[in-house]
């Protein structure tokens, strides 16, 4: 009698036709276009995952067709028809790999990206082995390990019953070990990395010296307590004498606020300290406050503000608070629900002082956030603030596919408007600005609050559909956004992975491709939303040749 161990190496050995055929299969549809061109390594992680799905299903397909004891082919007939599915598997992957640099290169092409490697492909089969022989490793390994547990109590128990505690038991130990131990040891190091980074300077860069700025001399908040991002932020942007440079006027000089994770022990207090540095460099006798929700490290990108500061010749104040220093992703799953908690505490803080002042004093206050930023800024005003008081609108960029407001606009476009840029009722509340080079001009009278979502139409981040693996999302059928191939076509399961994979590299994309969005798309936004007086489109081309001198 043979025992498990045994088994588990013969069928090693034995590997399941019926597996390989799926996951060859799978694995093959994986190197159609996608979003985003993938790197190599991402190309191959992919493809090796579909093919050990595909093999697992072939795996327990197999098993429930020889369980039900439905008929199979006669002996021999065997070697015949398994020859004919091989070779269509082979002619399937043939005619997916000769094809394959064109369907990565046409993605490449729609965002001027130039074409892949010839080394491209043999590296990725070659790590997409590796890949799927590792994870059938494992699962071999799980599935003796559930053999061996089962078959121990079967000689003190009836074997009914011993098959059932013993993989109960041994599922449960399973899962203690690695929730708490592997798991926690990888939050740890994750933790303990990013928080050797936060605590780091920006390569080159001082504290500020000006008053304006968080981390200067004035300042309530040390230099050394803003973290990497917020270092960043404060020094970079335009100064009073670069707003001169460009406009040929006299400028202000730009209130750049920032708090950082380590200013305060926690977020009320970090929102209080926000709301002083504001008092302190004068931001409420600004024409524009804005508060930035940065994304997950904490960063605020400075293509998205900068043109504002520019506009209105530095009358601007630009307030952000650290909640994290875990990129998006991370913070996203191991932080459930912080963004949103900062962001509310945050403007509750500031709001209230704010509609304190004379309405003819005060500044016009705004929002904006990007990617995981947005989910918090969002979530941030309540509902009276919108009408009581109203807050004067909101620039969210790269939306998360999280995001409950920008899902139900995704999910009702009005008339007949794409999924990929979808209108919201009459647009007087609420407009979406698309693809970088999409002629959005809207001549439609705006409300007293006015919010634009910047969504590019291949940013996995904003079109990721969870329900995607066995249905068709809607932006995928046409017309499509026109950075979006039209060679990408929905597949089951497979479709689902690719878009999940384009969400780790969206950000890797050209400006105005993925979730990289461009100094111009923030332009676009900041006008629809301020509509700054006198500012003509030969404005924003200047600007946009002048941003890259004045910000080096």
């Amino acid at each position: 009698m043979r025992s498990p161990h045994q088994d588990a190496w013969r069928r090693w050995y034995s590997p399941s036709l019926a597996g390989v055929l799926l996951g060859g299969l799978l694995c093959a549809l994986t190197f159609m276009p996608s979003l985003v061109p993938r790197p190599w390594i991402h190309q191959a992680i992919l493809t090796g995952l579909a093919f050990f799905l595909g093999y697992g299903a072939g795996l327990l397909m197999s098993w429930l067709w020889r369980f039900m004891e439905l008929p199979t082919f006669r002996a021999r007939w065997r070697p015949a028809a398994f020859g004919i599915l091989v070779t269509i598997l082979c002619v399937h992957l043939a005619y997916h790999l000769w094809h394959a640099a064109d369907w990565q290169n046409s993605t490449r092409q729609l965002m001027g990206m130039p074409p892949v490697e010839g080394v491209y492909y043999l590296r990725i089969l070659l790590v997409a082995g590796a890949v799927a022989v590792s994870l059938m490793l494992l699962g071999a390994g799980l599935i003796w390990g559930i053999r061996v547990a089962a078959a121990f109590p079967r000689r003190y128990i009836r074997r009914r019953v011993a098959s059932v505690v013993g993989v109960v038991v041994f599922l449960m130990l399973l899962v203690n070990v690695v929730n708490g131990t592997m798991v926690s040891y990888a939050i740890t190091a994750v933790d303990q990395v990013q928080a050797a980074v936060d605590v780091s300077d920006p390569p080159g860069v001082l504290p500020p010296s000006r008053s304006t700025r968080s981390g200067s001399p004035d300042s309530l908040i040390a230099w050394d307590r803003l973290g990497l991002a917020g270092k960043r932020y404060v020094s970079e942007g335009p100064r009073a004498e670069d707003i001169a440079s460009f406009t040929g006027q006299a400028a202000m000089e730009p209130i750049r606020a920032y708090v950082g994770l380590r200013s305060a022990d926690d977020t009320e207090d970090r929102a209080r300290l926000a709301l002083k540095e504001l008092q302190r460099t004068g931001a409420f006798s600004r024409e524009l406050l804005v508060i930035a929700t940065p994304t997950g490290t904490g960063w605020l990108q400075n293509e998205a503000l900068a043109p504002l500061e520019f506009m209105y010749g530095g009358d601007t104040a630009i307030v952000g608070v650290q909640y994290s220093y875990l990129p998006s992703p991370h913070s996203l799953i191991l932080e459930p629900g912080r963004a949103q908690q900062s962001a509310a505490i945050v403007f509750n803080e500031i709001y209230e002082y704010w509609k304190t002042l004379p309405i003819s004093e005060r500044p016009r206050l705004y929002l904006f956030g990007l990617s995981l930023g947005s989910l918090g800024s969002e979530a941030s005003a309540p509902m009276y603030a919108y009408i009581n008081q109203p807050i004067q609108g909101a620039v969210w960029a790269g939306p998360t596919f999280r995001n409950p407001m920008w899902s139900r606009i995704q999910a009702n476009p009005e008339g007949d408007s794409p999924a990929w840029q979808p209108a919201f009722e009459d647009g007087s509340f609420i407009r979406v600005i698309g693809a970088q080079d999409g002629d959005d001009a809207d001549h439609r009278e705006w409300g007293p609050v006015r919010i634009a979502y910047i969504v590019n139409p291949s940013d996995a981040i904003s079109f990721f559909d969870e329900n995607m693996w066995f249905r068709e999302p809607n932006w995928m059928r046409p017309p499509r956004g026109p950075d979006v191939s039209p060679l990408f076509e929905w597949v089951p399961v497979v479709s689902f992975f690719e878009v999940a994979m384009d969400m780790l590299t969206a950000g890797k994309a050209p400006p105005g491709h993925g979730h990289n969005y461009s100094a111009r798309q923030y332009t676009r936004a900041w006008l629809a939303v301020t509509s700054p007086a006198d500012w003509s489109e030969e404005d924003t081309e200047r600007l946009l040749r002048f941003m890259p001198a004045s910000e080096e």
